[in-house]
């Protein structure tokens, strides 16, 4: 009830911007927090309040003045950043999302974590590690961002000299010789990530959470979107074009995809080879 009404309040005032977005994925939810600074320094007068199904990322923002899961009347003060990717796209998403402050540049996500969360982090899981999740979103995009189970057990094979920490969601298959991280909350992951060598997976929420605490990763894209289109230029990102890349969507549902040619065609000795060019000899630890 007093969100509720804390929210109308909100809405009653004539200096307030809202800032909404409808989708539930967790990396359209943080590049969010892309335009608020923009929208500060524009606006400093104005109070600013973030409508999202994730509240907890936007945690110690100091962008917002309140954040809420709660929505009740959309209005003129409201901004509701959408972007259109299609197979001739050429603006990033970053740039379309910018666009709705009157900016056509790229940015990047921010999360803002405390020293106690990343001490807490730091006691769970002793430096040095790599942080990884084999999973990607399967609900909007079928098997499309999947390059498989089994490549990514060879890659943690082939990583045998590093201990690597696995995240994402409890029901995900776990892989072997893994430290299991996957029951972890959104914050703590991104802690996690935040603490890590190096984050490694697949295009989606994880990499851009793991670009909003300024962590490096390599990222398995396979043919679906190019990087130009949703990377960052701070990663690895592994894309491999084929006859049918790219062949993202935006506004549709996808299909399973029979071949998944693209993905097949990364090998995780090539993923490993990328990744280990990354970290310095002395960060190996022996077997």
């Amino acid at each position: 009830m007093i969100s509720y009404l804390r929210l109308i309040y909100y809405l009653l005032r004539p200096d307030t911007i809202f800032v909404r977005r409808t989708s539930n994925g967790l990396g359209d939810n943080l590049l969010l927090s892309m335009i608020l600074p923009e929208l500060r320094k524009k606006h400093p007068d104005r109070r600013i309040v973030v409508e999202t199904p994730w509240p907890e990322i936007f945690a110690n923002n100091p962008n917002a003045d309140w954040v809420t899961g709660l929505h009740m009347k959309t209005t003129r003060r409201h901004i509701k950043p959408r972007y259109h990717v299609e197979e001739t796209t050429t603006a990033s998403i970053y740039e379309q999302t910018m666009a709705y402050v009157g900016e056509r540049r790229k940015a990047q996500p921010r999360l803002y974590l405390t020293e106690e969360e990343t001490t807490g982090i730091r006691e769970r899981y002793p430096f040095p590690y790599l942080a990884l999740c084999p999973t990607g979103e399967r609900d909007f995009f079928a098997n499309r961002k999947e390059w498989g189970l089994p490549n990514f057990q060879r890659l943690r094979d082939l990583l045998a000299g590093f201990q690597v920490v696995q995240i994402g969601l409890p029901g995900d298959p776990l892989l072997e010789r893994v430290i299991d991280g996957r029951e972890l909350t959104v914050r703590e992951t991104a802690a996690v990530i935040r603490q890590s060598l190096l984050f490694l997976g697949l295009e989606g929420g994880l990499m851009h959470l793991a670009r909003s605490v300024g962590s490096r990763a390599v990222i398995i894209y396979g043919g679906l979107v190019r990087p130009e289109i949703s990377g960052y230029d701070e990663n690895v990102n592994v894309y491999n074009a084929v006859a049918c890349s790219p062949c993202f969507h935006s506004d549709r549902r996808h299909e399973p995809c029979e071949s998944m040619a693209c993905m097949k065609g990364i090998s995780p000795e090539q993923v490993f080879e990328m990744i280990t060019s990354r970290l310095l000899p002395e960060q190996r630890l022996e077997v």
